[in-house]
């Protein structure tokens, strides 16, 4: 499902417009995009947490030469989903 498909079934769902809905659905993840920047984790009852995770630098194999190259720290975003969501999945 990509964003297009989301704000459609959501519309459907809650009767807003289309219009309405992917205003909400773009202020909310303005709003989770700000708070992973200030560090802050974002849970969401029923649903899980966003949280950004930190990578230390590690040394790796290039795969086009074999020589070792050195990966720089990094930091990426980390979702962890919450036990209602894993049972709804399995």
């Amino acid at each position: 499902m990509n964003k297009a498909e989301l704000v459609v079934a959501i519309s459907e769902a809650t009767k807003l417009s289309k219009k309405d809905t992917e205003k909400v659905l773009d202020s909310f993840f303005e709003e989770v995009a700000h708070a992973l920047e200030k560090g802050e984790v974002v849970k969401i009852s029923g649903f899980g947490a966003f949280q950004v995770k930190s990578r230390k630098e590690r040394i790796g194999t290039s795969p086009v030469t074999g020589e070792k190259i050195k990966i720089p720290a990094t930091k990426t975003i980390g979702f962890k989903p919450s036990k209602g969501l894993k049972d709804i999945v399995k």
